[in-house]
């Protein structure tokens, strides 16, 4: 049985005049009584009773007709889905992020231009540091990061700017730096940092090691912590100073002060991506974004 066969039930059933759904499916009336003989035989049910002056539907063929529509409806829908999915209108982008992208408002900005042009994309987010996202994209369990770009990718994976911002340090309210409106690399010099493991664990210059070598001393971690909100915690009891994206200066932490700083580096973002993505709806999100910095348009 083809769906063919349905499409031609349906017509004679609706219209119970051969001719008249012959027209309606554009051919000839003695090929679509061939056809419903062909479908009548194949099924071993006689669907329609006919004589020269009139067309009815048997019983079997009243509840056959029920049927044929839902599949008919079924296999419409089932092939809008794969061309939508082909489109990349359908489908799912498993997104990573940091604590500092999400507070810069580049996470909410590029899903809600991602949104407005596929409604129908799920978007599922999962909060990460660089080295897990990098690990999660390499492993296909995300497939975007915004992340902090390291000096050299992994092999297979790729990367775009797509953000920048200025570093800013974060001290306890009470410390006289708190006092001073914007710092000098050389006024840290004596302080103890509480730095971010990432920058033991990536090839490329940390804030505080690019503080240090501006301000030409040798920096003294105090402590090290897996992300930046867990670091201006530490620092809001007084553990120790940090140098984090002037983005979190948006989280108010009781005991906190964030003061800028005349550094010459900036606080990068990046969008990371497998080179041999074939998904049609992680293609269209990465495209969008390379659209928007292609426009000079500025994602948070």
């Amino acid at each position: 049985m083809e769906l063919r066969h349905l499409r031609y039930f349906i017509a004679v059933a609706e219209e119970l005049h051969f001719a008249r759904a012959a027209e309606r499916l554009n051919i000839t009336p003695p090929s679509l009584t061939q056809q419903i003989r062909s479908l009548e035989t194949e099924i071993g049910i006689r669907l329609l009773n006919r004589t020269k002056r009139s067309v009815e539907l048997t019983d079997a063929g009243r509840r056959f007709l029920e049927e044929a529509r839902k599949t008919v409806r079924q296999a419409e829908h089932t092939e809008l889905v794969g061309r939508q999915a082909a489109r990349g209108d359908l489908g799912r982008v498993e997104i990573g992020y940091m604590t500092s992208s999400a507070c810069s408002g580049i996470v909410s900005h590029s899903l809600a231009e991602y949104h407005k042009q596929h409604p129908l994309v799920e978007l599922r987010l999962h909060k990460l540091d660089t080295p897990q996202q990098l690990t999660a994209l390499a492993e296909r369990r995300i497939d975007v990061g915004f992340l902090r770009p390291p000096d050299r990718y992994p092999l297979g994976l790729t990367g775009i700017p797509v953000f920048r911002q200025p570093v800013v340090v974060a001290l306890p309210d009470k410390h006289p730096l708190a006092r001073v409106k914007k710092l000098e690399c050389v006024d840290l010099a004596n302080e103890a940092f509480i730095a971010p493991s990432v920058e033991a664990e990536l090839a490329f210059v940390g804030y505080v090691t690019a503080i240090a070598e501006q301000g030409g001393f040798a920096p003294r971690i105090a402590s090290r912590a897996t992300d930046y909100l867990t670091i201006v915690t530490m620092v809001s009891a007084g553990i120790g100073l940090a140098a984090v994206p002037a983005s979190f200066s948006r989280i108010q932490m009781p005991g906190v002060r964030y003061r800028d700083i005349n550094l010459q580096r900036e606080a990068r973002i990046s969008l990371s991506y497998r080179r041999d993505e074939r998904a049609p709806a992680v293609k269209n999100f990465i495209a969008g974004i390379k659209s928007l910095v292609a426009r000079g348009r500025q994602l948070a």
